[in-house]
C-alpha cells in the first residue's frame, strides 16, 4: 500500500514539472504582444499610466489653478481663442464681399420708372440703409465671436506662451478687431479696458496714432455721458475729460511732431476746452 502511495505521488510530481516546463517553453516562444491587453484589443483606451484621469475632477482649487499653468493647456487655449477671432472675421470679410456686390448691382440699374428726383433721393436713402443694416448685423455677430476670443486669451496663464511675440502680435490684432466693430457699433464704454491693455502690448503698440484716436473719442463719450448723468460727480466727468485731452495731444504728437504748428493748434484747444470746464464750475 506504501508503495503505491510513493509511485502515485512520483507520478503526480513528474507531470507537474513537465506542465511547468511546457508552459515556460510556450511563454518564450510566444511574441511580446500576444499577451491578452483589453486595451490593444480595442475595449478600452487608457492614458500612458493605470491612472483613469479623464474624467478627474480636483476638490482642492488650487490642483485646477496648477493645471492651468502647464504650456500644453495654454495652448490649447490660444488654439480656441484664435478660432473664435477667425470666424469673427470671416463674418466681416463675407459682408464687405456682399457690399461690393450690392453696390455694383445698384449701379448698374437703369431706373426708368423715377420721374422725380425724390423718387431717385428715396431709392438712394433705402440702399444706404440696406447697407447700414448688413453691417450692424455682421459687426454685431463678429464682436459675440472676438469677446468669446479675449475671454479665452485672458484664460491663459502659462508664462512662456505669453511672452512669444507671435502671441503679443496676435493679441494686438484682436484688440484691433474688437476695438474697430465695438466703436463702430457705438458701443464705447467696453473698448476702453481693451484700448488700454492694448497700449501697454509693446513699444509698438504705444506709437499706434489709432489708439490714441480711438481712445481720445471713448473718453469724450464717456465725458458727454457722465456730464448730463445727475449722480456723476465733477472728478469723474474731470477724469475722463483729462483722458481725452491727453489721448489728442498724444495722437498729434506722434503724428506731427511737439514742435509742429498742428501740436501748437491741439494744445489750444486743449487749454480752451479746460478753461471752459473752469469757468463752468465756477459758475455752479
Amino acid at each position: 500500500m506504501k508503495l503505491k502511495i510513493k509511485n502515485t505521488t512520483a507520478l503526480f510530481i513528474g507531470l507537474f514539472l513537465m506542465l511547468c516546463t511546457v508552459t515556460a517553453l510556450m511563454a518564450q516562444q510566444a511574441p511580446a504582444g500576444d499577451k491578452t491587453d483589453p486595451a490593444k484589443e480595442g475595449k478600452i483606451q487608457p492614458d500612458d499610466t493605470g491612472w483613469r484621469i479623464r474624467d478627474f475632477q480636483p476638490y482642492v482649487k488650487a490642483i485646477e489653478e496648477l493645471e492651468k499653468l502647464n504650456k500644453e493647456y495654454s495652448e490649447n487655449l490660444l488654439k480656441l481663442s484664435i478660432d473664435e477671432y477667425s470666424t469673427g472675421l470671416d463674418i466681416l470679410e463675407d459682408m464687405e464681399n456682399e457690399l461690393v456686390k450690392i453696390v455694383e448691382a445698384n449701379k448698374g440699374k437703369k431706373n426708368l420708372n423715377e420721374r422725380w428726383y425724390w423718387q431717385e433721393i428715396d431709392r438712394k436713402n433705402q440702399e444706404q440703409r440696406q447697407i447700414a443694416m448688413k453691417k450692424y448685423e455682421a459687426k454685431m455677430k463678429s464682436v459675440t465671436y472676438f469677446t468669446k476670443s479675449i475671454n479665452f486669451l485672458d484664460q491663459i496663464q502659462n508664462v512662456e506662451v505669453k511672452k512669444d511675440p507671435k502671441f503679443i502680435n496676435f493679441q494686438a490684432r484682436l484688440f484691433q478687431a474688437y476695438v474697430s466693430s465695438q466703436y463702430d457699433l457705438a458701443n464705447m464704454k467696453p473698448c476702453i479696458p481693451i484700448l488700454e491693455r492694448y497700449l501697454t502690448l509693446s513699444e509698438k503698440n504705444k506709437k499706434d496714432i489709432w489708439a490714441y484716436k480711438y481712445l481720445a473719442s471713448c473718453y469724450g463719450y464717456m465725458e458727454a455721458v457722465l456730464a448730463k448723468y445727475k449722480h456723476a460727480t465733477e472728478d469723474q466727468i474731470m477724469d475722463y475729460r483729462n483722458k481725452k485731452n491727453k489721448s489728442m495731444l498724444q495722437a498729434v504728437e506722434l503724428k506731427y511732431g511737439v514742435d509742429s504748428p498742428h501740436y501748437k493748434h491741439m494744445q489750444e484747444v486743449v487749454q480752451s476746452n479746460e478753461k471752459k470746464s473752469e469757468r463752468i464750475n465756477d459758475f455752479n
